[in-house]
């Protein structure tokens, strides 16, 4: 059997030309399977079929249940598909809201009362009322979040997360409000 399948192999082997164009052949046929496979995985419409409801007058000529066929639209969402996964996952939350809370801090570019506005509602009462009501907003680093928030630590209450930013990283320290519904900014200080 080798002696039939070697002289196949061999052929691309003779000259760099013929290899060229047998790694080019295969991968043209890869990528025709793959795209040939990619199409037929596409979800099709779905066709449902809804009947009227059926009337309780028999003499109506309406009566009659006759089927009809309807395509559902790819573009609609339904409640199922429109729940936001992150919406559930907490860790999730927390990173967003470290991420939100580092954009809205670093703004040196604001004034007190706006500056105000959009990082009190993301800090405890607490980290509030310690420091960052007297925070000057021309002395926050005036960078930028630029990925997503790396999980340090984490628990059901408190989290620790690293902000990537357009300069150096933050760390935010996150804690879960008294009713636990939301997480708020404790802590913030650069990663070391």
């Amino acid at each position: 059997m080798w002696g039939a399948i070697a002289p196949i192999i061999r052929w691309p082997l003779y000259s760099p030309a013929r290899f060229a164009t047998v790694v080019v052949l295969a991968l043209v046929g890869v990528f025709v399977i793959g795209e040939t496979n990619d199409d037929a995985s596409s979800a099709a419409p779905v066709a449902t079929t809804a009947s009227p409801m059926p009337s309780t007058d028999d003499t109506s000529p309406s009566s009659s249940s006759t089927p009809t066929s309807t395509v559902a639209n790819e573009n609609s969402a339904t409640d199922e598909l429109s729940v936001d996964p992150a919406d559930d996952d907490a860790s999730a939350r927390a990173a967003d809201t470290a991420a939100a809370f580092v954009a809205a801090w670093a703004r040196p570019d604001l004034d007190v009362q706006t500056w105000s506005a959009g990082v009190r509602p993301l800090a405890t009462t607490e980290l509030w009322s310690t420091g960052l009501s007297m925070t000057e907003p021309s002395s926050t680093p005036d960078v930028t979040v630029r990925g997503e928030p790396r999980q340090v630590a984490m628990n059901a209450e408190e989290g620790v997360l690293d902000v990537p930013t357009t300069g150096p990283w933050v760390r935010v320290h996150v804690v879960t409000d008294p009713d636990g519904s939301t997480w708020l900014v404790s802590r913030v200080e650069p990663v070391d």
